[in-house]
């Protein structure tokens, strides 16, 4: 199964179906060499245990009520859902370093421009997880430093810029719908308040947001060079465990 969004859990051949392979016979071609254990056939069982759903149109609605239960579902709205959850360049972004690490894990040739997920992404990554449970292939250690990297203030800065502009272009669409067509400027359009609020929320209520410690000139330069795996999208106190607390053998000589 599929967790989108960190919501509720999906059969991941309904996922397959809604991004295009509808069929079961292309359901089953495509994990032909590797879901071919005597003992298992992760996808032949999910299919049997998923029949309520068996073309794309089916997935496409199947999903939309799980993610938005009171919406009345349709084709077009469950198609956009799926696009802007996973496609849309401009709501989900790997980034150089995420397409490059991709591309790497997976065996892939996606140019390195696409920073959106695709397809093939999807299925090169449900490829991957049954050679692992059959064990033809080995999981990621998430503490080896190899797998992590260091995410500066800039990159940060540049995500909650990000944030301010979708702000600032839902209010210039609303002030477009509400101004007569003769009376439109651009000083009565754009108004740069939500972006300069998003960059001061960032510097002044971010969990990685501190006061510089000045005790002295060691202090203040150990302080620039530290490392936090906590803030957004990394660790909370409440759910870091031993094994994240601890130091990893990569980490010796480097950190």
């Amino acid at each position: 199964s599929a967790k989108i969004d960190g919501k509720r859990k999906i059969p991941v051949t309904t996922l397959l179906r809604a991004i295009g392979y509808s069929s079961d016979e292309q359901l089953l071609n495509l994990f032909s060499k590797e879901d071919n254990s005597s003992e298992h056939q992760f996808i032949r069982s999910t299919m049997e245990r998923d029949l309520a759903v068996k073309d794309e149109s089916e997935a496409l609605i199947d999903i939309y009520r799980k993610l938005r239960p009171g919406d009345p579902p349709n084709i077009q709205n469950a198609r956009g859902l799926i696009n802007n959850l996973f496609f849309d360049s401009q709501r989900y972004d790997l980034g150089r370093v995420g397409r490059y690490k991709l591309n790497g894990r997976l065996r892939l040739g996606v140019e390195k421009d696409e920073r959106a997920l695709t397809k093939e992404d999807i299925v090169e990554i449900i490829r991957h997880i049954i050679m692992i449970d059959n064990g033809d292939d080995t999981g990621d250690d998430i503490d080896h430093l190899g797998n992590r990297r260091v995410r500066t203030v800039g990159e940060l800065l540049q995500n909650q810029f990000r944030i301010g502009l979708l702000r600032l272009e839902r209010v210039v669409r609303e002030r477009m719908s509400i101004i007569p067509t003769e009376a439109v400027t651009p000083s009565a359009l754009v108004n740069i308040r939500p972006v300069v609020a998003t960059v001061r929320e960032f510097f002044g209520g971010s969990q990685l947001s501190q006061f510089m410690d000045q005790t002295n000139p060691l202090a203040e330069l150990t302080h620039k060079r530290r490392l936090s795996a906590m803030g957004p999208g990394g660790l909370s106190r409440e759910r870091a465990g031993f094994d994240v607390r601890d130091v990893h053998f990569t980490h010796y000589g480097r950190i």
